[in-house]
């Protein structure tokens, strides 16, 4: 029986012609189909990659908020604490006045009832 043999670029020419030919054995329509899905996912990837960057400006925004808010409340708190001190001293300083002014009010009625007494 003889052997039959392929020589390298004979092998080389028959894949070439299979791998030319091989969109003659898909029908049309369904590489129309095909065409249609890639041109879906591309404008699908697309629109999510648009989407993901809007998202990140949208968070790097959300971020740098709670950044500023984050300074407000810490001078908020700073405020209301130099309030509570500045109200604390008022009310220290109505009682010092409260005191003198009952202090006053008793030796001025016992200098009073004295003078009263001295007259009689």
């Amino acid at each position: 029986m003889p052997r039959f043999t392929i020589s390298t670029a004979s092998r080389l020419a028959l894949l070439t012609l299979l791998a030319g030919s091989g969109c003659a054995f898909v029908p049309k329509q369904r590489l129309d189909d095909s065409q249609r899905v890639i041109d879906g996912l591309r404008a699908e990837n697309s629109r999510l990659k648009d989407s993901a960057l809007s998202l990140r400006t949208q968070t790097q925004d959300l971020n740098q908020r709670a950044v500023d808010d984050a300074r407000r409340i810490s001078m908020l708190e700073e405020s209301r604490l130099r309030l509570e001190k500045s109200v604390q001293a008022y009310i220290d300083e109505r009682e010092t006045l409260n005191e003198a002014f009952q202090t006053l009010q008793r030796e001025t009625a016992a200098r009073l009832e004295a003078d009263a007494a001295r007259l009689r």
